[in-house]
């Protein structure tokens, strides 16, 4: 049932405990799911009181979301910013975020709902765990725990991961290639499984003096289990999320109860489940040292670079968008019937051919409207225009100023560089709408920031 593994480390040699996949396995979808028939009393009431205090804390988050959901935004734009910031900040949140897939926003709202219960709730947490540990008789080993002072530094420092994570996440994903949207996609569905598993499978380990630095090693020994345990139990609120999703004639109100209540259930089910999925791995955590001090070195660069890297992107670019704001509130629309084209002539053709390509000219004309009461003044910009996924142009909306409400129609000319043979392919632009037009905003020195004017 343990394959037992020694492995060189500082000059000795250090036995370590690694559950086999049969064990590991069994212990994700077996075990932690049934973990409750090992409850008794004291447990039980434990598990009760964490229930009630998971439920009020997002019940209270619920309430004040659906009370004043414009409002909750609000403030906490002018809190993290400066007032003048505060139409910036939360245009800014809505056009991001909508650029997104979907299944990225829900996993990390999934997994940082679970992260404040985490902050807010760990010590009630703990005592679930513990009094679970006891009456089931998980281990022979007594108590060594760490101050409550230090697990709270663990716990906050397991929050920046997920903050830097989640962050990291939104920039790879906030894009239109289509590989970058499914590595987002991927890697947010496993920072939701590791966040779980991180959260309650390590308060029985960090009960018996063990620290997320070594418990991290014994979690990437079992991987079955880590990563089976996050999945299972993050299952039904991603699954509810979907129904939810499908169900869009459901208030905002019923949608945020039933979400939260599914979560709660699962944040309850998932704190005695990781006692008793995680009580066998404490005899490979004990046998495992910490790292090399260059190692955890690297591993805070690493982990400060994250937090700084994310910190400066989201400065810049509301630093960048909140001079360009009014450009933003601007509604932007193609106007299909104006599309024409330079078809070249026979002659013409005849004479490009030794020299295998032809420039013609294309375009069309772009409505922007200006629904604000400040005057718009479209800066210099780079446009990129696509057709079929293919790059038809790189050019820049002309400089217009638009007056408040007041709408401003400009054209937009392209030079085409094509095969002469291909020239019957101007017509096939025309007839076609799979076009996708980015505005690229320049932010930084090495950065533009891509507005989706037009997407397919």
């Amino acid at each position: 049932m343990i394959a037992r593994r020694v492995a060189r480390r500082r000059g000795r040699l250090t036995l370590t405990f690694v559950l086999s996949v049969g064990r590991q396995l069994r212990l994700a979808v077996v075990d932690a799911p049934l973990a409750g028939r090992r409850m008794r009393g004291r447990s039980a009431a434990w598990l009760a009181v964490y229930f009630v205090s998971a439920a009020a804390i997002l019940g209270i988050v619920a309430k004040l979301v659906i009370s004043n959901k414009e409002k909750v935004v609000d403030a906490v734009m002018r809190y993290v910013m400066p007032d003048d910031w505060r139409a910036t900040a939360t245009f800014l949140f809505k056009k991001l975020f909508a650029t997104q897939e979907q299944a990225v926003i829900t996993n990390a709202a999934l997994a940082m709902s679970l992260m404040v219960v985490t902050i807010t709730l760990f010590p009630i947490k703990e005592k679930v765990s513990a009094t679970l540990e006891v009456e089931a008789k998980l281990l022979d080993e007594p108590f060594d725990e760490h101050p409550l002072w230090f697990e709270a530094l663990e716990e906050a420092k397991l929050f920046l991961a997920m903050l830097a994570a989640q962050g990291t996440i939104f920039w790879i994903g906030y894009t239109d290639e289509s590989w970058r949207t499914t590595l987002s996609l991927v890697l947010s569905y496993f920072v939701l499984f590791a966040g779980v598993s991180l959260d309650f499978l390590s308060p029985v380990l960090q009960r018996h003096r063990q620290r997320y630095s070594v418990m991290i090693k014994s979690f990437a020994a079992n991987p079955v289990l880590f990563l089976a345990f996050g999945a299972l139990f993050s299952l039904p609120a991603i699954i509810t999320a979907r129904v939810l999703a499908a169900h869009t004639d459901w208030s905002h109100s019923t949608q945020l109860v039933i979400a939260f209540g599914v979560q709660v259930v699962g944040i309850a089910l998932a704190a005695i489940g990781g006692t008793v999925a995680g009580a066998p791995l404490l005899a490979d955590a004990k046998r495992r040292t910490r790292s090399h001090l260059v190692t955890r070195v690297l591993a805070w660069v690493v982990f400060v670079g994250l937090i700084s890297w994310n910190a400066h992107r989201f400065y810049i670019v509301g630093t960048s968008i909140n001079h360009k704001t009014q450009i933003l509130k601007c509604e932007y629309d193609v106007d299909w019937g104006s599309f024409s084209a330079d078809v070249p002539s026979a002659l013409e053709l005849a004479l490009a051919i030794k020299g295998d390509s032809i420039t013609v000219g294309v375009r069309f004309d772009v409505t922007i409207k200006n629904p604000t009461t400040i005057p718009v003044e479209i800066e210099d910009n780079r446009l990129e225009v696509k057709q079929q996924d293919q790059l038809i142009a790189m050019t820049s909306l002309p400089r217009v100023k638009v007056a408040p409400g007041a709408t401003e129609k400009v054209t937009i000319k392209l030079p085409l560089t094509i095969e002469p043979s291909q020239a019957l392919r101007i017509r096939e632009l025309i007839t076609t709408k799979d076009w996708s037009m980015t505005l690229w905003l320049h932010v930084d020195d090495d950065w533009d920031f891509p507005i989706y004017l037009l997407e397919k």
